[in-house]
């Protein structure tokens, strides 16, 4: 029953949440419209101004046995009926935003619920300041989305384990089965999930969670039918190398304090990540009751945060999927179990003072990513100011690879630019025809089809391009040809990003 007291603690925690969400509302503005696009960011806005059915047909259209495209349609939908107001960098990725800030209300109800109000605020502290998911609400792509409806999901799984009640269960299955629609590897919270009712034996919401289940595969099954051709697609080109344990250690300090991050903070941003997981473990699975016995509440969060992780990691020694960004609903709930891990009892002196470079660290971060130039995000419109500039009737533009192409075309449409395509068949070529015919942007089978007869041409390049043709110990295939057909005359650089200019002999 409610008192006074509890009214008073009530009002006071959601005086402290408004502020957190303002403080994470302002973090997520900042350098918002400022940030370059990059290819993913522009891929989809490009793609979501088609009509539905072009975008339909760009992604499922069988190619050599496997699906155009391997993301489901739900985000590309969704920007399609946004960007009716425009198309600048600010509103496109204002959803993610706006996601961003409801899925931290969420981790808020998931740690009040499985904890108390005041793991629900430090949690909601953590994730407001985390330079991941702040880096993921900055993006016009459908991470943020993804996450959201995954909270959603496990927050009504966790009202559901409480009440059994069937109007819980069902909504659990409908939000499950629609973020399925934003991503595929939604599927990971599910097996969280399952398996904490699995070793927890609670065969009493066993029957409710089946039944949850066929409602999520029911809802799913269209797209269902077409995850195979996707899978294929995966099979074939995907870009990903197969993890390793550097992985695992990569993803911690992504969920303390994201990568990329300045190159002198790595040691200390993995130091303060391996304490803050051996104290949050050590304060968890220490004995939690007489009997022994953790709570349930605590082996949620625990399997939350690092099943998703190694059930991906254990997928991926088979065919590489490893992509960190899919899994910041794991690194949210990581932070509601590092909360409850703070605030169980009070922390030796000792400790405490050892976490107070974490607050420095965090802001280092952040202040690195808010200014982060370098590759795939490089000065773009720069670079476009001045190829316009300087280009004239009879010139070519042409981009490395699709990498810069797409966003370097956001920006300038009227600027001529053209691509040469990925290698058919290698890692990388995961543009397929299709796609590239409903974008209206088809790439040049090599270069020599893109220069034509022009008698100056401005390559555009990534330095990293050339740097890893290099380390193959063969040149770059694209600046090869220009080398062996015309001379160089000129070389700019934007950060990461390479003009060179070779004219004629």
């Amino acid at each position: 029953m409610l008192n006074k007291t509890n009214l008073r603690e009530a009002g006071r925690s959601g005086w402290i949440l408004v502020l957190v969400l303002l403080v994470a509302f302002g973090l997520r503005l900042y350098s918002l419209p400022d940030k370059e696009m990059w290819y993913d960011e522009a891929f989809a806005v490009l793609y979501a101004e088609n009509e539905l059915g072009s975008i339909v047909y760009g992604t499922i259209t069988p190619v050599e046995g496997a699906a155009a495209d391997i993301h489901p349609l739900l985000y590309y939908f969704f920007l399609h009926g946004w960007m009716g107001i425009g198309q600048s960098p600010f509103l496109v990725r204002f959803p993610s935003v706006v996601f961003g800030l409801v899925s931290i209300c969420l981790l808020f109800r998931i740690a009040k619920e499985l904890f108390d109000a005041q793991a629900a605020l430090l949690a909601a502290t953590l994730a407001a300041i985390s330079p991941f998911h702040i880096w993921y609400s900055q993006e016009a792509r459908m991470y943020s989305l993804l996450c959201l409806l995954s909270l959603l999901s496990i927050y009504l799984f966790v009202k559901a384990g409480k009440s059994n009640e069937w109007r819980h269960w069902i909504g659990f299955g409908l939000c499950t089965g629609v973020a399925l629609y934003v991503h595929n590897l939604a599927f990971l919270i599910i097996v969280a999930l399952d398996l904490v009712v699995l070793l927890r034996r609670r065969w009493a919401l066993l029957r409710r969670l089946v039944v949850a289940h066929v409602v999520s595969l029911l809802l799913f099954l269209p797209w269902l039918l077409l995850v195979p051709g996707q899978f294929a697609k995966v099979r074939q080109a995907y870009w990903i190398p197969r993890p390793g344990p550097t992985e695992l250690v990569r993803t911690l300090i992504v969920f303390n304090f994201n990568l990329p991050g300045p190159n002198w903070a790595l040691p200390f941003t993995l130091f303060f990540s391996l304490l803050l997981l051996a104290l949050t473990l050590y304060r968890l699975l220490r004995r939690a009751s007489p009997s022994g016995a953790r709570s349930w509440a605590t082996d949620l969060c625990l399997s939350l945060s690092f099943v998703p992780v190694l059930t991906m990691f254990a997928i991926s020694q088979i065919k590489p999927v490893y992509i960190e960004r899919a899994l910041l609903a794991s690194a949210l709930l990581y932070y509601a179990t590092v909360a409850r891990a703070m605030l169980r009892s009070r922390l030796p002196r000792l400790v405490v003072i050892s976490l107070i470079p974490i607050p420095l660290l965090l802001a280092t971060s952040l202040w690195f990513q808010y200014n982060y130039a370098g590759f795939p995000r490089s000065p773009f419109r720069q670079a476009n100011a001045y190829l316009r500039e300087r280009y004239v009737a009879g010139d070519v533009i042409v981009h490395d690879s699709k990498l810069s192409f797409f966003p370097s075309h956001y920006y300038d449409r009227g600027l001529a630019q053209e691509y040469v395509g990925d290698v058919p068949g290698s890692p990388i070529d995961t543009l397929a025809l299709p796609t590239q015919e409903v974008l209206g942007l088809l790439g040049k089978p090599d270069m020599s089809t893109a220069v034509g007869d022009a008698e100056r041409v401005w390559f555009v390049v990534f330095q990293r391009a050339l740097d890893e043709a290099e380390e193959l110990g063969e040149p770059n295939r694209n600046m090869a040809w220009l080398e062996d057909h015309y001379r160089l005359t000129d070389a700019i650089g934007y950060g990461d990003l390479k003009i060179l200019v070779y004219e004629q002999s």
